[in-house]
């Protein structure tokens, strides 16, 4: 008889330790298929960070080339809360002749006694349970005599992943996939700042993308490096400038009003691990710009000055000018943000980079 491991789970997303486990079933515990079943929403969260098709669509990247795994989606057709108990029922009605068994993680035993239906469920399946860490319910293992395997073992957990922890022991494409969808906002970006901010934010994005229109650009790139071109700016001035020193001390020089813009660049690309370099640019450039400025740098350094929240003076015709020609628009920002900024700090306190940039784009030097 054919034996397949279940493996449940909300996948939220799908890390390296999830394809571990699977991998450990089929070449330690001689399952010849693993099924990866995907909860449309698991009945001990009330909330499930991702869509279910990105949930769908981290999980064939990471399992691309596997051909052990089958991605099962009985669960998420169903478009409500799942339980165990009806998977490995309709599971074992529809494929008689196939032995199943299901797959947990340790982290799951404190709670395995209140799953649905479970002094039934405990009787109808084999559980196998493998060890997510070295503390878990030893208890519960004894009573109910489970088996307990080890893998390979990074100790992650979709928690961490969407709090930015240990990215560099994730799937590189499932990370890609996530910072070029925007995902995990909240966990990543909005808790650490004001509201204000974070809606700003959201609305550079906006015009970065409608800038990106206009300029025959590409629009996700334009929506990723605008929404996040703020990503470090609720910082404290030590925190950047800690970051910073990490990776650049000459721009500790410059002016504390612009150093989010230097820090938010760094974090993106090593705590991120977002390596689309362009958009780390364009982050870098959005507070004083550069005497290099790619169609991406100016349509972020734009957008920051014109998104749809902003209500400062002649600010109408400074949209009119980025809609009509991006670079003349930009220079004309440029020059007002320079002008603003000797007004307010004197021409000796506004940082040599906004010199640099004002010299080249405006004076032609």
């Amino acid at each position: 008889m054919k034996k397949v491991a279940i493996f449940g789970g909300s996948f939220d997303p799908i890390h390296t330790d999830h394809v571990n486990i699977m991998k450990a079933c089929h070449e330690k515990l001689g399952f010849e298929e693993v099924w990866i079943v995907p909860a449309y929403v698991n009945p001990f969260k009330t909330l499930s960070s991702s869509s279910v098709t990105q949930r769908l669509e981290m999980i064939n990247i990471a399992i691309k080339g596997l051909d052990f795994i089958r991605l099962e989606t009985f669960e998420v057709r169903k478009h409500e809360r799942s339980y165990t108990y009806d998977t490995v029922c309709h599971f074992q009605k529809s494929y008689p002749d196939i032995e199943f068994s299901f797959i947990m993680g340790s982290d799951q035993l404190d709670s395995f006694e209140n799953w649905d239906h479970f002094s039934d469920l405990i009787k109808s399946i084999d559980f196998k349970v493998f060890l997510r860490s070295d503390v878990y319910n030893k208890d519960i293992v004894e009573k109910y005599n489970l088996e307990t395997f080890t893998f390979e073992n990074n100790f992650l957990s979709s928690t961490k992943i969407r709090n930015l922890e240990d990215l560099n022991l994730q799937i590189k494409e499932v990370n890609d996939y996530v910072n070029n969808k925007l995902m995990f906002l909240y966990e990543r970006v909005e808790s650490k700042m004001d509201e204000e901010r974070y809606f700003h934010s959201l609305n550079v994005g906006q015009e970065a993308l409608l800038l990106a229109q206009l300029n025959n650009y590409d629009l996700n790139k334009a929506l990723v490096a605008g929404t996040l071109h703020d990503v470090a700016k609720r910082w404290t001035i030590d925190e950047m400038k800690s970051f910073i020193a990490k990776y650049d001390k000459s721009l500790l020089s410059e002016p504390e009003p612009v150093l989010h813009s230097f820090a938010g660049a760094f974090h993106l690309k090593y705590d991120w691990l977002l390596d689309d370099q362009e958009v780390v640019d364009a982050v870098f450039k959005h507070t004083v710009g550069d005497k290099e400025m790619s169609t991406l740098d100016m349509i972020v350094f734009c957008a920051d000055k014109i998104s749809s929240e902003r209500n400062y003076p002649d600010v109408e015709k400074y949209r009119a000018l980025v809609y009509s020609d991006l670079k003349t628009g930009f220079i004309s920002l440029l020059e007002q943000q320079y002008n603003v900024a000797v007004k307010k700090h004197g021409p000796n306190s506004i940082g040599q980079k906004l010199i640099e940039t004002y010299s080249y784009w405006v004076k032609g030097e």
